[in-house]
């Protein structure tokens, strides 16, 4: 009996041993490929255009909670499968129940992998994740606010919901051509030109830069009496960029990305107590709720569904692990961020925790079949 339990021992840490390497070797590979991304959308947005290469080591920093969180649990199903994948090509299992140890036994470690990632995951996606999206949306504002190329490129043409935003050439805080056609006030447009513009970073949180426009000329048309505009011509006058109209993110910091589950659960009781939120927006603060919880742990279907797969009774190597993993990853992505999409952006009103289950909801699904045609085989 004593010969037994130290088998089960050894058999256990010699498993989660193996479990953790693949994950890590995984998990490297994810991560790489998340952060060259998140480098290349860098470089197209901010880098091309001089930003700061101080500020923009801390926006990579500042993702990394967001990076880390994304990666562990598809890191957790490809690296579970390409271990049992070795095993299984190695005939380890066979050698196991040679001494004793059934194969169930192995779902011991898998399960203890399962729990450790999904548990990790929640914690980065729970605690940092928000905390590093407040600081990233902080600098990012900073930046924009002190770098007007990245909200004004040379030669283009900006609209957000209420004007648009025409421009030449942009060099050292100056934008020269400019022409602003802004239909903020019901029923009036105004066109506003200047030759040259001074852009000036503003003191005001609000305003994420203001536009200096000398000699400017002004149009303002009366949409509801085509026959009746008014001309006006002036030595300078300051147009404020509101932050709100270019990018609300940067002076929010009650959004639903930025909080805990504890302060989101919070929040989402005194809105419902309140009654003054509309039900899709409540809607999306409860799909945040569940995603904090159900993406994390997705880890633990993905490495309970791993082994139902290993042990389905086809033998596979560790490149046809990754090969499964990876598309069953792709499938999973799909699908969770395809149900995102739809809660935000469709008028129809989709349950925002269902969207978020769903995806593991389909993993168990998947897993009880391969174990219930496995035992009636």
């Amino acid at each position: 009996m004593g010969r037994l339990s130290f088998n089960h021992k050894t058999i256990f840490v010699y498993v989660f041993r193996e479990l953790l390497l693949y994950f890590i070797v995984s998990f490297l590979f994810f991560f790489f490929i998340f952060f060259v991304n998140q480098i290349l959308l860098m470089a197209e947005e901010i880098l091309s255009k001089k930003a700061p290469i101080k500020d923009v080591l801390l926006l990579l920093f500042y993702s990394l909670p967001f990076i880390i969180a994304t990666t562990a649990p598809y890191a957790a199903l490809i690296g579970t499968l390409m271990c049992l994948g070795r095993f299984s090509a190695d005939h380890e299992f066979i050698s196991m129940n040679a001494l004793g140890i059934s194969t169930s036994f192995i779902l011991i470690p898998v399960f203890a992998l399962g729990v450790l990632v999904s548990v990790g995951s929640f914690i980065t996606n729970d605690i940092l994740i928000p905390r590093g999206t407040i600081r990233f949306n902080e600098i990012l504002y900073n930046i924009a606010s002190s770098t007007p190329a990245l909200e004004l490129e040379s030669y283009s043409v900006k609209r957000n919901e209420n004007s648009i935003v025409v421009s030449g050439l942009i060099k050292d805080n100056s934008i020269h051509d400019l022409l602003i056609i802004d239909s903020s006030q019901r029923g009036a447009k105004r066109f506003l030109s200047s030759s040259r513009t001074d852009v000036k970073k503003s003191n005001d949180i609000s305003i994420i830069m203001q536009l200096e426009m000398l000699n400017p000329r002004l149009i303002n048309l009366d949409l509801n009496n085509r026959s009746k505009f008014d001309v006006v011509y002036g030595e300078s006058i300051t147009y404020n960029v509101l932050a709100k109209d270019v990018a609300p993110k940067f002076i929010s910091s009650s959004g639903p990305d930025k909080m805990t589950s504890y302060d989101l659960i919070k929040d989402i009781r005194q809105k419902r107590e309140a009654g003054d939120t509309s039900p899709r927006l409540l809607n999306i603060y409860i799909m945040e709720l569940h995603r904090k919880f159900s993406v994390p742990f997705g880890a633990f279907f993905f490495v309970l569904l791993a082994f139902a797969i290993s042990r389905a009774g086809k033998t596979h190597d560790q490149s046809t692990g990754f090969i499964v993993g990876l598309l069953i990853s792709v499938a999973y992505w799909a699908f969770l961020i395809g149900g995102q999409m739809l809660c935000l952006e469709s008028g129809l009103h989709i349950n925002g925790a269902l969207v978020m289950w769903f995806p593991n909801v389909l993993l168990v699904i998947c897993t009880s079949v391969i174990a219930i045609k496995r035992i009636f085989k």
